[in-house]
């Protein structure tokens, strides 16, 4: 299709100085525009996911990460608040926490897709309804089948479907291709050029692009992501260097809930499995460049905004622990990074902020609204002083199983000093995590009597937060009270 025309950089700034002129937002890249204008400003917008990529694993991604950090926004704190896949994914999709959406976990009576709450009622609709063209490639939420059609408001419909998600080695699709003995990475890269092609033209885009990588292959006892052969002899002997942190294979973990271990690993396994990811992840940022010269071959580059994230986090090892949806930071935290027009270029973001924030930024570049039924739970990116304000977030895992808890496994709130969380039937089994003095939550002081004002302060943030709706899940608490004694500082700080 005929690539857009873009009004010169001058143009732009003039329409743009008129429009605040009278009042229009400051917070904005571009001004708002209805569907049919002539000259259609707006940004595309193409939001990129790893599944299960930890945030120290951007070294495996040397062009992604040089071109988006280095021409883009790093975000150091970001995180996935409820670190599982189908819930992350429908944060994603519908810009609200998993008590709102109704998603909880991947299965069971509060998981997957049949327990999200008006499936057409997500982003896509909302986009397509201001003058967008929209794509989906890739995993949509657990339990999705092609018998379920097509969500309301996606032009370029293309989810993986049939069991297939983690073969890697064969794919089906939504249309009806089935793929035997092609690597998924090289698919996606193949059909997200078509898409792009596609969606090109005179009206905006947005895309969202998840990869497969480096989610552990179907089957299998190490569960490790497959590789392709190219990359057979990359990092055969990468040792990563939280191997050597305190926290993997804690010696002492008796501090710790008990149903939070995982026992069938070993050392040897979590070191071939990081290896695999590594080479995965190569795949992935191959796939990354490619799209990035399919955008400037459609003519499309220069106006397209890249974001480039993990649906949640993943622990290899640390606490005795492995996989996600864990309320620890290395489940939580998740890499982000944003590059285009009007976002700052080598710049750092130390702010909270996550994926449900993620929602609320790409209606604010699309000056699209949420539905009246579906209030925005986060915050834009684009608002740095509601950012800064907000002083603590919810994050929460849920149970697959649990359903005399509505779903929950566990229920907290992260600040930038300490992480909490508790059982919803069990308060007297919990987490409590003093980042300032141990970085590497090496000690779990939940019902320490030091910290006992801390956690009470906590508790009643994440009652606060619990059901919270909208604008009251952003909220400034104001300073939490510190331990009656303060514990040594054990190492500089990890975040």
């Amino acid at each position: 299709m005929r690539p857009r025309v873009l009004l010169p950089a001058a143009l732009v700034l003039i329409a743009i100085t008129a429009l605040l002129l009278q009042g229009a937002s400051t917070r904005g890249l571009v001004p708002s525009m209805a569907p049919g204008d002539e000259a259609d400003v707006r940004p595309n917008i193409v939001v990129i996911l790893t599944d299960d990529m930890r945030t120290d694993e951007m070294q495996y991604l040397p062009f992604t990460q040089q071109f988006l950090a280095s021409g883009g926004t790093t975000y150091t704190n970001a995180i996935s608040p409820h670190p599982i896949c189908c819930p992350a994914r429908a944060e994603l999709v519908t810009g609200q926490y998993g008590h709102n959406n109704g998603v909880r976990h991947n299965l069971g009576p509060y998981g997957g897709i049949d327990a999200l709450r008006r499936p057409d009622d997500t982003i896509g609709r909302w986009l397509d309804l201001a003058g967008y063209r929209t794509g989906y490639h890739g995993k949509y939420l657990n339990g999705y089948t092609r018998s379920l059609g097509r969500p309301a408001g996606w032009d370029a419909w293309d989810p993986i479907v049939g069991g297939t998600t983690y073969a890697y080695w064969r794919s089906e699709w939504y249309d009806g291709d089935v793929y035997e003995d092609r690597y998924i990475t090289d698919v996606t890269s193949e059909r997200v050029g078509g898409m792009v092609d596609d969606l090109s033209g005179d009206d905006p885009f947005m895309m969202v692009v998840n990869h497969t990588a480096p989610h552990g292959r179907s089957g299998g006892l190490v569960k490790k992501p497959a590789t392709q052969p190219r990359y057979d002899d990359e990092y055969l002997d990468l040792r990563p260097e939280f191997m050597d942190r305190p926290s993997f294979y804690e010696d002492d973990v008796a501090d710790l809930p008990r149903d939070l271990f995982e026992a069938d690993f070993t050392k040897k396994d979590e070191l071939v499995r990081a290896r695999a990811r590594a080479r995965a992840l190569r795949s992935v940022d191959d796939s990354i460049q490619q799209l990035v010269t399919d955008l400037e071959e459609s003519g499309e580059l220069d106006n397209t905004i890249l974001v480039f994230t993990s649906d949640n986090g993943f622990v290899l090892g640390e606490h005795r622990m492995h996989g996600k949806n864990y309320l620890v930071d290395e489940s939580l935290d998740i890499p982000l990074l944003v590059r285009g027009p009007g976002v700052p270029a080598g710049a750092t973001n130390h702010e909270t902020v996550t994926l449900v924030d993620l929602a609320a930024t790409i209606l604010e570049w699309a000056g699209a609204e949420p539905s009246a039924d579906r209030p925005s739970d986060g915050l834009s990116l684009l608002d740095t002083t509601a950012l800064a304000e907000r002083d603590t977030v919810l994050v929460q895992a849920g149970d697959g199983e649990r359903d005399a808890d509505h779903g929950w496994r566990y229920r907290g709130v992260t600040t930038d000093r300490y992480l909490y969380a508790t059982h919803p039937g069990d308060p007297s089994v919990g987490l409590l995590f003093d980042r300032e003095v141990d970085p590497w939550a090496l000690d779990n002081v939940y019902g320490d009597p030091r910290y006992a004002a801390t956690q009470a302060e906590l508790r009643r943030r994440l009652v606060e937060l619990a059901d919270c709706r909208g604008a009251e899940c952003n909220q400034s608490f104001g300073p939490v009270p510190g331990p009656t004694e303060s514990p040594a500082r054990t190492k500089a700080r990890r975040r």
